[in-house]
């Protein structure tokens, strides 16, 4: 640019993002729930159930630093979760809407990236039917904290996408004169699209500079990668037999392992192939201890692996990617008392998921991603007319080096 009297003038500097601001958006997920439902001689931590979730978030951020970005949001959800068993009729056990008002904060990796942990207040509510309207059923409602983890990047102008999982834990209610008590845990792993409202502070220039980053850490994701991971594991099992069937045997437990892979890099995609391994899953357990007996039984998912194949989209240095493939978990049945039993099976399946990742040095990056596993059926487990089928899903965060 150059002024009246012939000076060249610098190049007008374009401000950069700002995060201050209000927001809203769409969600959609995977959720699911594991109730413990105890009396005065027993206990079964394991009532389990896994559905959609679609709802709608809104919040404010505030940017008070650089890279620093604390906020507050709300949002509800209308989840299908579900549980059912089936005889002369049919039962079911559903978690109906939910909602939450939660604190996040979170540190920028770029001028476009969020990585943010939350936590807050959560409300939800259940509703159980049982067979030909019998009495016993109705509605009832849990309060609780709920906290989690997240990543969230700017696609356009405007648009935002988030990955991330939020688990909550809930006090318990007592039914029926206090005969028993109930308790759940939830856990959603969701992906949201944000609208933010540009303003005329330069938010609306692509990748704008604000001192966290001025250009890519990686320019080509090409090579192969190793990795870390941990998290949250469920799962739901399907008991079905000639006279009836429980769809909701359910457990949660935690988890980690390793990965490797490859990815190839053509234009702004990624394309490519990862094998994990991890210990530790999701577990439910049942006891008794009646006077002169006591018995226990165990369902336990000890460990998994996978191959699968991965494809992205890069915006910036973060990548929003699916992967799906063929899975491997190793199921435990154990139970002790007067008859006590044990049994393994391997379960094959097919896994799928998604998530997001991100580049905190040239090397090294972080991941939240989501996988979603259907496994096969066990059948005539035990020689019995009983057969398995299991479901789980996994919410992980990893850490991972490029070479």
């Amino acid at each position: 640019m150059v002024s009246k009297d012939g000076v060249v003038a610098p190049h007008p500097f374009a401000p950069p993002p700002s995060w201050t601001g209000f927001y809203v958006g769409a969600i959609l997920g995977t959720g699911w729930a594991k109730f413990r439902l105890s009396d005065k001689w027993s206990n079964f931590d394991g009532v389990g159930m896994f559905g959609a979730s679609v709802g709608a978030t809104a919040g404010f951020d505030y940017q008070f630093a650089p890279s620093i970005v604390a906020g507050i949001a709300v949002d509800g959800n209308v989840n299908s979760t579900a549980a059912k068993a089936s005889s002369s009729g049919e039962t079911t056990f559903r978690e109906a809407p939910s909602w939450a008002l939660r604190g996040r904060l979170g540190t920028l990796m770029s001028d476009d990236t969020l990585v943010y942990v939350t936590a807050g207040v959560s409300e939800v509510f259940t509703s159980l039917s049982l067979p030909n309207n019998a009495p016993g059923g109705g509605d009832a409602r849990y309060v609780g904290g709920v906290f989690g983890a997240g990543v969230e990047t700017r696609l356009a102008s405007d648009l935002y996408g988030r990955v991330e999982y939020l688990h909550g834990v809930y006090s318990k209610r007592s039914f029926d004169g206090g005969l028993y008590d109930a308790r759940p845990d939830t856990g959603i792993a969701r992906v949201a699209l944000i609208f933010r409202p540009s303003e005329l502070d330069g938010r609306d220039t692509p990748f704008a500079s604000t001192g966290v980053r001025t250009s890519l850490l990686r320019e080509c994701w090409t090579g192969a990668h190793i990795g870390a991971h941990g998290g949250v594991a469920w799962a739901s099992t399907k008991l079905s037999a000639p006279n009836g069937s429980a769809d909701g045997v359910g457990g949660v437990g935690g988890g980690g392992g390793v990965l490797l892979g490859y990815d190839y890099q053509y234009g702004r995609s990624v394309f490519g192939l990862e094998i994990d391994g991890g210990a530790g899953g999701a577990k439910s357990t049942a006891s008794s201890a009646f006077p002169l007996f006591c018995a226990s039984a165990l369902i336990a998912y000890d460990w998994d692996y996978s191959i699968r194949a991965r494809a992205g989209r890069l915006f910036g240095d973060t990548l929003l990617f699916g992967t799906a493939g063929w899975t491997q978990t190793y199921g435990r049945l154990a139970t002790a008392g007067f008859f006590g039993i044990g049994a393994s099976h391997a379960f094959a399946g097919f896994q799928l998921g998604g998530g997001m990742e991100t580049m905190l040095t040239e090397h090294v990056g972080a991941r939240l991603e989501y996988l979603h596993s259907f496994y096969d059926k066990y059948a005539a487990v035990l020689g019995s007319a009983i057969d398995a089928r299991p479901t789980t899903g996994k919410s992980r965060a990893a850490v991972i080096y490029k070479f």
